[in-house]
This record gives C-alpha cells, sequence and structure tokens, in this order.
C-alpha cells in the first residue's frame, strides 16, 4: 500500500464468527469448543494456527471497522471453497453508519477509488456491500443498516504452511486496512452534524 498521512490505528464483541476461522466465545473468555488440529488459542478464541498475533492485534484495535472474521485459507478445503482463500471480513461500527450511508450517494465514488487506491496489487478481491433491509419481526417492523467489505486473497491456499505469498498478502492487507480505517475515521469526524 501507499504510504499515507491518514494512517491511525474495538471491542471484539462482535468479532468472529467461527465459519471465518475463529470459534465465536461465550462472554467469560473461554473457547465454546476445543480449538482444531489446525487452530490455536489467542485471547480466548480459537484461531486459525499461522494467524500471527500481530495481525489479531492489529485488527482488533481498528477505530472505524471491526473484525467480523478472519481466515488463513485452507489448503485442504474443498475445489472451489470459499475456506481455501485467505479473508478478511469487516464492518463499519454502528456510530459511524448513519452518517455515511446518509451521504453514500456523494461518497460512494470517494469510497471506491480510496479502495481501489489500497488494494492496488491485483491479487485481492474487495466486496463492499452498503445494505438497506426493512425486516417484519414479532409484529414490528425493523430497519436495518449495514455496511461490509469482505477481503479474499485472488489465489487458494495449496499448502498447510503459511507461503511468503500468503504470509505478504496478510501484512499488505492488514496494512491498507489500517489505513482505510484511518481514513473513514478522518471522514466521519470531518463530516459530523453536530
Amino acid at each position: 500500500c501507499p504510504s499515507t498521512a491518514e494512517q491511525l490505528t474495538c471491542p471484539a464483541d462482535r468479532l468472529y464468527w467461527q465459519r471465518d476461522g475463529v470459534a465465536d466465545m461465550p462472554s467469560g473468555g473461554t473457547p465454546r469448543r476445543e480449538c482444531r488440529e489446525h487452530e490455536r488459542e489467542w485471547g480466548g478464541r480459537c484461531v486459525d494456527r499461522n494467524l500471527t498475533d500481530a495481525w489479531l492485534e492489529r485488527l482488533n484495535t481498528l477505530h472505524s471497522l471491526s473484525l467480523m472474521g478472519i481466515c488463513e485459507g485452507h489448503a485442504d478445503a474443498s475445489s472451489g471453497s470459499s475456506g481455501r482463500f485467505p479473508h478478511i471480513n469487516l464492518r463499519l461500527k454502528e456510530e459511524l453508519l448513519p452518517g455515511i450511508a446518509r451521504r453514500w450517494e456523494e461518497l460512494r465514488v470517494a469510497v471506491l477509488d480510496e479502495v481501489s487506491r489500497l488494494f492496488q496489487h491485483g491479487d485481492t478481491h474487495v466486496n463492499l456491500e452498503l445494505k438497506f433491509r426493512l425486516r417484519l419481526g414479532l409484529s414490528r417492523l425493523v430497519y436495518q443498516q449495514d455496511l461490509t467489505m469482505r477481503i479474499r486473497a485472488s489465489q487458494p491456499r495449496t499448502s498447510q504452511e503459511m507461503t511468503p505469498d500468503a504470509r505478504d498478502w496478510f501484512e499488505r492487507t492488514v496494512s491498507c486496512i489500517e489505513r482505510l480505517d484511518g481514513i473513514v475515521l478522518t471522514w466521519h469526524h470531518d463530516n459530523r452534524e453536530d
């Protein structure tokens, strides 16, 4: 990622989901299950063995984005399965969502340009989704907004041990996420409607 002056460095309450390489936890800090052979314990959670503490710590200290899931990718996952690809899934923090959703038409091009600039290596797929949902439940209408970003390596894992290319992908991607986190936070502070 190009270096940027906006580089800034979330509570882990909705941090990981089991399907994304980490076992969800009850309050109390112990995994709901034993870690599998390809996992290790980190912060009271089962995480993929080759994910470094540094990446996990950096992704857990973002200011505007919450980590929903991270997976190192698994060579033994079925062919065509998303589980073969390293990926990181993020969600915009709830307190920032109304401002971005309200001004999405103004921001859309700038956000897409920034995401494109940050992830320009060509080895990454980025899916950015802004959802507006109306749902009827328990006799009441619920309106929900959600902005998620799913970042996936374009090459699947081919070995059990993490290759230097996969390690480099994670390092670059985590750095790009930190830069994007700072940009979003700066935008939020500059455009708050007090």
